[in-house]
């Protein structure tokens, strides 16, 4: 029972903070765009550690750019959707092979890209960071949920 709560409460609170980092990144060019530059800077900086936010590489609203580059959001926006709303009764082992299987496509696409003259496009960088996400997740997250049943328990 105590467990579970834990559960909730640590899923909350992690799940509300990577969800509020993909939230930050669109208020950062909302807000500046709403009250002009410098307005929104801040959020830019600071995000700036955990993203390299190149333009090119970012979606875009009101004509401005995102604060987390299109992998960087989907990615910490997976992380956060998993936290909220995974729940997982399979073995800790499955879960490791599920998680890396998931963060594959963005390795994949980011060495290809490293090492050929491709270019990916944002709408693949969203995709392989959201899977990425929700691989994180799985690697990470070890809390099985258990049910609790009373079969085979005297009373």
């Amino acid at each position: 029972m105590y467990l579970k709560r834990i559960d909730v409460i640590i899923r909350v609170i992690f799940g509300s903070f990577f969800l509020s980092l993909s939230l930050l990144a669109v208020a950062a060019p909302t807000i500046q765009s709403i009250f002009g530059y410098p307005s929104g800077e801040g959020l830019y900086s600071l995000l700036s550690p955990i993203c390299h936010q190149y333009p090119t590489r970012s979606l875009w609203i009101l004509n401005r750019p995102f604060a987390l580059c299109s992998r960087c959001f989907s990615g910490y926006l997976g992380v956060g959707i998993g936290l909220y709303f995974i729940q997982s009764q399979k073995k800790y082992l499955f879960r490791l092979l599920i998680g890396f299987l998931l963060i594959l496509p963005g390795i994949l696409d980011g060495l290809i890209q490293l090492n050929t003259s491709y270019e990916s496009v944002n709408m693949i960088r969203v995709l392989t960071g959201f899977l990425g996400g929700l691989g994180v997740f799985y690697l990470f997250y070890p809390i099985r949920n258990h049910t609790t049943t009373t079969k085979g328990l005297k009373k």
